[in-house]
């Protein structure tokens, strides 16, 4: 009876932007023959190209939404296609930025002394802060005992009331337009398909 199979990516299908096994792979081949998949994620379309898509050679009845249902794609004329993508306009880009620099200060937050690659990522669609960076490999983040996350998103949220800010993976906090989660993103995909929730299995994740 259930039409659509939804998964969220890292820590599901995936390690935390670690790549996806071939026996992964074959499994969801397997169920793409027989039910539609979607596949959510707080990452980039592009980090989903690098851990996920680029391993597959099936692509019938999947789809993904990147950056929590922000973005959300389908395979069509051997390409992937855009069937939304809700943008960050340059100036709400800034006042996130801005708002991290003004947070770490009132906080006297200091950055880990070793870092992997950028802080604070452009997604397009969202802002992600990573204590470690966003090429920290998963060993060093899940040694960090010292999470300073919570209070962050605290001072965050005084600059930046109208956006959604939430901790998520190991050691990051995603910055996005209010509304914008993995809960929106299955309302999405029961507009898009014509479906009822009675009718999606979602697989992994902290989902409410």
């Amino acid at each position: 009876m259930k039409k659509i199979i939804c998964f969220d990516l890292d820590g599901t299908l995936t390690e935390s932007k670690t790549d996806i096994t071939p026996g992964m792979v074959d499994l969801l081949a397997e169920l793409q023959k027989i039910k539609k998949v979607a596949v959510i994620g707080g990452a980039s379309f592009k980090q989903f190209q690098k851990q996920f898509l680029k391993y597959l050679t099936y692509f019938d009845n999947l789809y993904i939404l990147p950056t929590s249902g922000a973005s959300f794609y389908k395979f069509e004329n051997n390409k992937w296609q855009n069937i939304y993508q809700l943008l960050l306009t340059p100036t709400e880009k800034k006042q996130i930025f801005d708002a991290f620099k003004k947070t770490f200060t009132e906080i006297n937050y200091q950055h880990p002394t070793k870092t992997y690659g950028e802080i604070i990522e452009d997604r397009e669609c969202e802002v992600v802060f990573s204590t470690l960076g966003q090429k920290a490999p998963l060993a060093q983040r899940l040694a960090l005992k010292y999470d300073r996350r919570p209070e962050i998103v605290n001072s965050l949220q005084e600059y930046l009331p109208e956006f959604k800010i939430s901790i998520s993976g190991v050691n990051s906090i995603d910055v996005t337009r209010e509304g914008i989660d993995k809960g929106y993103a299955i309302e999405q995909i029961e507009k898009y398909f014509d479906v009822t929730k009675d009718e999606i299995v979602f697989v992994g994740d902290a989902i409410y």
